[in-house]
Formats: structure tokens, C-alpha cells, sequence
């Protein structure tokens, strides 16, 4: 199963990248890939899936609500088992020395099958700061990992096989499905 979502700066229309969300089935792990571009040089960002979808063209990634939690756990690093962190809580992604995410990653806890895990038609936001993992001390370490304000977000969308049925969409979205399969098995 494979997902998109297009990033954009927060409450603007400015597109800063786009990240590819791959399952190869219900028992893998989910693989992120992409880039996200436009930010400053060598910066620490907290990554996290968060619970609402953003409706009706809202780009304002506050709307986005907060992490997705569906278990009412505290807040933790990814390499944490599902009771010490959010299913959302994806850690870090790190810019270069000019300004670029290049993304890979792969995560064992969210999910595109599992329907309590699903992070399909959520929102994923890149955070101004660091996230510290829950361990940080700060007031809002257990909820954010303290990670700051939201600077770029976007919906993570409907599994592309969906999009593959419509007819004006069915090459691009079949090669994309095709490339995935190729890189990840």
C-alpha cells in the first residue's frame, strides 16, 4: 500500500516537498521516503504524524490537532515499544548544509492496514525544533516532545491503488506504484 503527502510552509501555499509512505503488506514495517527543502541550514526537526486531516483546502497546520495517539500513551522516541510513545511520534529529520531533508526511514508502529494505526488521511508536520523524545524536562515533553511550532505539514493521502481505478490518473499513479515496489522488495 502506498501514500503521499505534499508538504507546504505553514498556512501558505508554498509547496516545500513531498514524502512517500510504503507497507509492502500488514506485517512490514512502513518505509518513508523524500525530500523537504526550503529550510535552514543544519537544523534539528521533530517529525510526527498528527491526528486530524486537514479539510477544505486548510492550511493553517495548527488544524492538524495534536499527535496521533489512539493509545493515550505519553509522548517518546520512535525506537519505543507502543506503550512509551504516540503511534505519531516519527523523532527527528535533520537539514543538510543547505537546507534539505532527504528522508528515509522506516517505522514498525505506524501503519497503512492496521485500522487503529492507520496513518492514512492524517497529517504529518515538521516541527521548528528538536524533538527531545519525551525526555527534555520541559512542560510539554510528555504531549510534544517540546518540538516547537509547526513549520510545514501536509495530508497523508489515500492509498494510491484507490487513485489507481480513476481513469485520468491511472499511468502515473501505476508507474509510482511500480517504482515503490521496486525499491522496497
Amino acid at each position: 500500500m502506498t501514500s503521499i503527502a505534499n508538504l507546504h510552509a505553514d498556512s501558505t501555499t508554498i509547496v516545500l516537498g513531498s514524502l512517500f509512505f510504503y507497507q509492502l503488506d500488514a506485517d512490514s514495517p512502513v518505509r518513508i521516503i523524500g525530500v523537504i527543502d526550503g529550510l535552514q541550514r543544519n537544523t534539528v526537526h521533530g517529525f510526527h504524524v498528527h491526528r486530524d486531516s486537514l479539510m477544505n483546502g486548510e492550511l493553517n497546520c495548527t488544524a492538524a490537532g495534536p499527535h496521533f495517539n489512539p493509545y493515550n500513551t505519553l509522548h517518546g522516541p520512535p525506537e519505543a515499544d507502543l506503550t512509551h510513545r504516540h503511534v505519531g511520534d516519527l523523532g527527528n529529520l535533520t537539514a543538510n548544509d543547505v537546507g534539505v531533508i532527504i528522508v528515509e526511514l522506516s517505522d514498525g508502529i505506524i501503519d497503512l492496514y492496521n485500522a487503529t494505526r492507520s496513518i492514512a488521511n492524517r497529517t504529518v508536520v515538521l516541527h521548528a525544533m528538536r524533538d527531545d523524545g519525551g525526555k527534555g524536562g520541559f512542560p510539554d515533553s510528555n504531549t510534544t516532545g517540546n518540538a516547537g511550532a509547526r513549520l510545514a505539514c501536509g495530508v497523508i493521502s489515500l492509498p494510491m491503488q484507490d487513485f489507481d481505478k480513476k481513469p485520468h490518473s491511472l499511468k502515473g499513479s501505476t508507474s509510482v506504484t511500480n517504482l515503490f515496489r521496486k525499491l522496497f522488495t
